[in-house]
C-alpha cells in the first residue's frame, strides 16, 4: 500500500492533465466541515416561512397524524437497530 510520501512522489511525475484530473477528482470528495456560528439563520428561518406557507393546516393534520401513527426503530452509529 503507498504511504502519503509515495503518492506525493508519484504526483511530482504527472503531466498537467494528470494533475488537473487529479485536482477534479479531489474536488469531488471535499466535505463540507459545518462550524458553529456559520449557518445563516436569517435564510434558514426565512426558508422555513416559504415552506409553511404552502401547507394547509389539515396538511399539517395529516402529516402529525402520519408521525405520530408510524414508529421507527431508532438506530446506532453501526447502522443496526437498537436493541
Amino acid at each position: 500500500m503507498l504511504n502519503l510520501q509515495d503518492v506525493k512522489e508519484a504526483i511530482d511525475h504527472f503531466s498537467p492533465e494528470e494533475r488537473a484530473e487529479l485536482r477534479a477528482y479531489l474536488d469531488e470528495r471535499e466535505t463540507i466541515t459545518l462550524r458553529a456560528g456559520t449557518m445563516n439563520i436569517d435564510a434558514l428561518l426565512e426558508a422555513v416561512r416559504e415552506m409553511h406557507e404552502g401547507i394547509t393546516e389539515s396538511d399539517w393534520d395529516e402529516i402529525v397524524q402520519a408521525m405520530n401513527e408510524e414508529y421507527i426503530e431508532p438506530v446506532d452509529d453501526d447502522g443496526f437497530p437498537r436493541l
